[in-house]
């Protein structure tokens, strides 16, 4: 008598007629086909046994879950084609022929609640004992992966498109800065030439040469402003001194003087500095968006905005314009047409780990951008003296007989030399040392002790204004004069907030860089812009 089977266990009836051992129901209950059983149930993914026709003698969970259909009793019996569409057919028709031969794969496309799928299949004949030609089926869905494949060919595409578009705004953005400095600095730089000729043919009469000469002194500071304000545009030196805050907040007072579009300013005080990638990034969103407000919005103003709250950098930039078509702004919409800009901006973004949202109305745009600060080595801006410790100011007192020691700091040797050349002759002074960086700065004046530091802004390794603090926190600390190329506006207010005695523009040294020393080595204070005003008056 052959064993009962249980009946909460039954095997399908399609499985058992094609059993291993169709004449032997013993066979047929046997620990190993309850144990396939088993093993098929549990895949995750489909199996099936077909008839040459199509039609569906067993199927596994995940094979019925794969056609969309929760019970699996309700696939075995019908044909697998009831759930393809009928454009299919023939294609199905065709491979079933051929998989009674040998084994073969595809996909076909089955339509589940409006959606549709994308299922790889491999058919494969079975043979039976009794002769008979089954198919096996396996089955994948592969729908997700597909649509990620075809994104990132989409954004592959995207990408290489970005950088051809990226690679031709470099080549416009150098083409124009090579057309200035040919057509306007190259030929003021000619004409220099032949004035400084032409005053040397003169030595004979000092009065035209000395017209001549001071000719090409206001010809060089024009080429040295236009070269500043080219350096500048390139790079804002406020950046890497005083963090992003003090950079938008130059940026925006120079974008309004140059294109009448006034723009608010909401900056949080005390900051943290972030790393120089991030903070670079951050501003060129800034400043991206602020040529698009003038390029295409049409706003007469705009806003900007920074704080630094709950682990996350903020910057948005907000116009009052005609706004951006919001179909083009929808999700996965190609930005193209918005010009390498937006598309520049997210990808910077991306990068470091940030992000770009852009709300645009009828009535405005908004373009925000977030960096989380947690892993982007965010830390306290750069401590300030207190008032209370702020070196007092002496009462100006005479200068000694003896010589007054001075140490200067500047990473350019041409400007060291030049520094050299104009203090070599006072019987007063003397220059008891160079350093080229900001570390080196501080660590001669720890060990030679000068009188005075003259102290350049922007140098390698550590900034001016890093090394005055490590200087103010000296025993006995130095004078500190800065001697810089820079004249934006707050550079007074920074170099008084930074506890210095005053600062010379390089631009001015021939006028005011022996006044500036004296001035602040008799205890007083020295600022270019006081001087310059006073020179005017």
């Amino acid at each position: 008598m052959p064993k009962k089977r249980p009946a909460n266990n039954p095997a399908p009836k399609s499985f058992r007629h094609h059993a291993p051992n169709d004449a032997n129901p013993a066979a047929e209950d046997s620990v190993e086909s309850r144990v396939l059983l088993a093993l098929l149930e549990d895949l995750e993914t489909g199996v099936a046994n077909l008839s040459r026709d199509g039609l569906i003698l067993y199927a596994n969970r995940r094979f019925a879950g794969i056609l969309g259909v929760p019970a699996r009793a309700t696939v075995i019996g019908s044909r697998i084609r009831n759930y393809i569409s009928a454009a299919s057919w023939d294609s199905l028709n065709s491979a079933l022929a051929a998989a009674v031969e040998a084994p073969i794969r595809g996909e076909m496309r089955i339509n589940v609640s409006g959606e549709t799928r994308v299922v790889r299949l491999s058919l494969g004949p079975t043979f039976g004992k009794d002769g008979t030609t089954t198919i096996r089926a396996v089955a994948s869905e592969v729908t997700e992966l597909i649509k990620t494949t075809q994104e990132l060919r989409d954004s592959k595409a995207s990408l290489y498109s970005l950088s051809a578009r990226l690679l031709q705004s470099q080549d416009e953005e150098r083409r124009r800065i090579a057309r200035d400095l040919h057509d306007i600095t190259g030929q003021e730089l000619a004409v220099l030439g032949i004035s400084l000729e032409l005053a040397a043919k003169n030595l004979d009469s000092p009065k035209k040469a000395r017209e001549v000469l001071t000719e090409c002194a206001g010809l060089a500071h024009k080429i040295e402003d236009e070269i500043r304000t080219l350096s500048y545009v390139l790079h804002p030196p406020l950046l890497d001194e005083l963090g992003l805050g003090s950079a938008l907040s130059w940026y925006a007072e120079g974008f309004q003087k140059r294109t009448k579009i006034r723009v608010e300013t909401q900056i949080a005080p005390n900051l943290p500095r972030l790393s120089p990638g991030d903070e670079t990034t951050l501003f060129r969103v800034v400043q991206e968006s602020l040529a698009n407000v003038l390029r295409h919005s049409g706003s007469p103003t705009a806003r900007i905005s920074l704080c630094m709250d709950r682990g996350v950098a903020r910057v948005s930039v907000e116009d009052e314009g005609k706004g951006i078509n919001r179909e083009i702004l929808a999700p996965g919409r190609d930005t193209t047409g918005l010009g390498v800009g937006i598309a520049g901006m997210r990808e910077r973004l991306l990068q470091i780990g940030g992000t770009l949202e852009i709300h645009s109305t009828a009535g405005g745009t908004t373009v925000v951008a977030t960096l989380p600060l947690a892993a982007h080595g965010a830390h306290a801006p750069a401590k300030e003296l207190p008032d209370s410790e702020a070196p007092a100011a002496q009462p100006p007192v005479s200068i000694p007989v003896t010589r007054r020691r001075i140490l200067v700091a500047d990473d350019h040797e041409i400007t060291r030399h030049g520094v050299l050349s104009l203090l070599a002759s006072q019987p007063d002074i003397e220059v008891c040392g160079e350093a080229k960086n900001g570390l080196e700065a501080v660590a001669k004046t720890k060990e030679l002790k000068p009188d005075l530091v003259l102290l350049d802004l922007t140098m390698p390794q550590a900034g001016g204004f890093a090394a005055a603090y490590e200087i103010r926190q000296m025993e006995a600390p130095p004078k500190i004069l800065i001697f810089t190329n820079h004249s934006y506006n707050t550079l007074e207010e920074s170099v008084r907030s930074a506890h210095c005695d005053g600062y010379v523009q390089k631009g001015n040294a021939s006028r005011d860089l022996l006044r500036g020393i004296r001035a602040v080595l008799s205890g007083g204070k020295f600022y270019s812009s006081e001087a310059a005003r006073a020179h005017t008056a």
